[in-house]
Formats: structure tokens, sequence, C-alpha cells
């Protein structure tokens, strides 16, 4: 089972208590697919999505851990409790700080397995269902 994990990539200016918040990259969040445009954690409510051609599945939220809170900067590690703190304020589901969602590939009936480009190309549109 191929699982990939997707995230919003979100331009935020002002954390929840309105002050002003430093910007944590993308790759910190370990994303396999980052997805920009759209309402944030729009991702939260998509349960079937199309890339290209291929066609996937939510198996629901991605459950983060501390490892978010390493930053390597010129080989040196730098841990913080952010941004899993500030995540926890507001994401927490059931104990679970869920960021970004994991997604199965779903061959839908039909679909040519053989032959077929099997991969995912920057731009491709995503098309949630």
């Amino acid at each position: 089972m191929c699982l990939l994990t997707v995230m919003m990539l979100i331009d935020v200016q002002k954390g929840i208590s309105g002050k002003a918040m430093v910007q944590v990259s993308a790759s910190r969040f370990r994303p396999n697919l980052v997805v920009s445009g759209g309402r944030p954690y729009a991702e939260d409510g998509w349960r079937y999505i199309r890339i290209g051609n291929k066609h996937f599945s939510s198996l629901g939220g991605c459950n983060r851990c501390q490892i978010i809170n390493l930053a390597l900067n010129s080989g040196q590690v730098q841990k913080s409790n952010e941004p899993l703190a500030t995540l926890a304020s507001y994401r927490r589901v059931k104990g679970k700080i869920l960021f970004g969602i994991l997604l199965k590939h779903a061959t839908i009936d039909g679909e040519q397995q053989q032959g077929a480009d099997s991969w995912l190309h920057v731009g491709q549109d995503i098309h949630p269902d």
C-alpha cells in the first residue's frame, strides 16, 4: 500500500492570537505532496481526489509528532516547541495532533494499469471529489 501525506501550503502571517508568527518551511512536515491555493485545511474534507489521471482516497488526518520541531540548519539540529505547540492548540482530535492527510492510491474500474503514466507531475491539477 502506498501512502502519501498531503498538506496544503498556507501563507500565514498571523497566528491565532493575532501575533506575528515565524514561518516554517513545508519540508519540516515531511510531506510527499504539497498543494498550493485553496482554503486553509481544505484537505480535511477531501474523501477522494484525482491528480492528473490518478485517483486517491483519503485515510484521514496525518498524526504529527515532535520530529517536526527539529530544524536542520547548516548541519546543526535546532530544537524548539514549535510548530507542534501551535498545532496542538487548535488541531487536536482525540488526543492526536492532525495536520495534512494520508492518501491511498485507488484503482478505478477501467483504469489502465499497463502502459499508463504512473508518475505524478509538478503542476498537475488536483480535483477533490
